[in-house]
């Protein structure tokens, strides 16, 4: 895979599409152990309507560099590197699909470069770390589907892990609570090839970038915003989208039945169908 050495780090990267097409960066969830490759599987859909998709791990994720500093901020000035990288000019705008954890940083790039945007696309995410609370609450309700789990589990996933050992056996344990039609012997597939960073993780869960709060700043954003999630989301639950909805003035809300939090993975088509439809869409 191919590599750009944005902001002192090397940052591996996959892109689709015409030079000429509108440019989508998409950015993979998962403090310290998410990568570009399931959201690249998904959103290179695009392409085949005429856009340019490029994603990319994260610095201290996948096969990018283990180049710190690891902060809401830096994940954001790398962000606008791959910008002004792929884009056609310097004043270029792009769309941005954030999910999850990339999708706190993609309203931190909204706020920041609010004119580097010509759209925001927002999966199963939340304005603020308050989201935290009502995870607890669903897990409670979901425990029949992670026997080995427990509440500590998650506790460690919005604190820090003592070891990238530990990180990936409860990573493991609690994976049946992110999709609607989980399947064990892909889910462990999956957890052995995925690299996991407790220190990335544990850095990104610091005092100085948990406590993160964009709700104040919502209102301000002008750019055309959808925001899409799985109606069993429990992680980020469909009450922290509907906040978001009602904070950013120009934005769209669609709620997806029987999906999760990783409703783009569960109906491909449908989403890019969707994305595509509210990217075309004339004011």
């Amino acid at each position: 895979m191919p590599t750009v050495f944005i902001n002192n780090a090397a940052l591996e990267y996959s892109i689709i599409g015409p030079a000429s097409g509108p440019l989508v960066i998409t950015l993979h969830g998962g403090r310290g152990f998410g990568s570009k490759e399931s959201d690249f599987k998904v959103y290179s859909g695009l392409a085949g309507y005429g856009y340019r998709v490029v994603s990319f791990d994260f610095r201290g994720h996948g096969n990018s560099s283990i180049t710190g500093p690891f902060t809401f901020s830096q994940l954001v000035e790398d962000i606008e590197g791959i910008r002004k990288q792929f884009s056609l000019s310097e004043s270029s705008k792009c769309i941005l699909i954030g999910g999850s954890f990339g999708g706190f940083l993609a309203q931190q790039y909204a706020l920041t470069y609010p004119d580097h945007l010509s759209h925001l696309i927002l999966r199963g995410t939340a304005p603020s770390y308050h989201h935290e609370e009502e995870a607890f609450r669903e897990m409670k309700k979901r425990m029949w589907k992670i026997p080995n789990g427990s509440i500590s589990m998650l506790k460690k996933v919005f604190t820090k892990f003592e070891s990238d050992e530990e990180m990936r056996l409860i990573m493991y344990t609690l994976a049946p609570l992110y999709s609607e039609t989980y399947d064990s012997d892909l889910g462990l597939k999956k957890c052995l090839h995925t690299k996991y960073y407790s220190e990335t993780h544990n850095q990104l869960y610091s005092e100085n970038e948990k406590y993160f709060d964009y709700r104040d700043q919502l209102p301000q954003l002008r750019v055309r915003t959808l925001i899409f999630d799985g109606e069993q989301d429990w992680i980020c639950p469909t009450t922290q989208s509907e906040e978001l909805h009602r904070l950013i003035p120009n934005s769209e809300l669609k709620i997806i039945p029987k999906a999760n939090h990783s409703v783009h993975l569960e109906f491909p088509h449908l989403v890019v169908e969707m994305i595509y439809t509210f990217l075309s869409r004339r004011l």
